[in-house]
């Protein structure tokens, strides 16, 4: 990907949110994705238990963060989190 004028910072961030996901994102990214052009720069918890990790593309720095909710809200069902958190609209799930 190149750029008109390269001297213009781009740091833009796509935020990939799910439920209980965290052990599934980090088997992704280490098996999956190409580690010469990206690198895993914010990591926070442990590898059996993510709140987040932030992958970042090192030419283009667009980055992508996957964020576990499940860990972010703590010991609680989807449909819990929903009913407590969500927009109070009805919804059938």
């Amino acid at each position: 990907m190149k750029y008109i004028d390269e001297n213009i910072p781009f740091d833009k961030c796509v935020q990939v949110s799910g439920w209980n996901r965290s052990r599934f994102d980090i088997a992704l990214l280490l098996d999956a994705l190409d580690w010469e052009l990206l690198t895993m720069s914010v990591h926070i918890g442990d590898f059996n238990n993510n709140k987040s990790i932030t992958v970042t593309h090192k030419k283009s720095h667009m980055k992508l963060q996957f964020i576990d909710a499940e860990n972010l809200f703590g010991p609680m069902t989807l449909k819990a989190c929903v009913e407590d958190y969500g927009d109070k609209s009805e919804h059938k799930y």
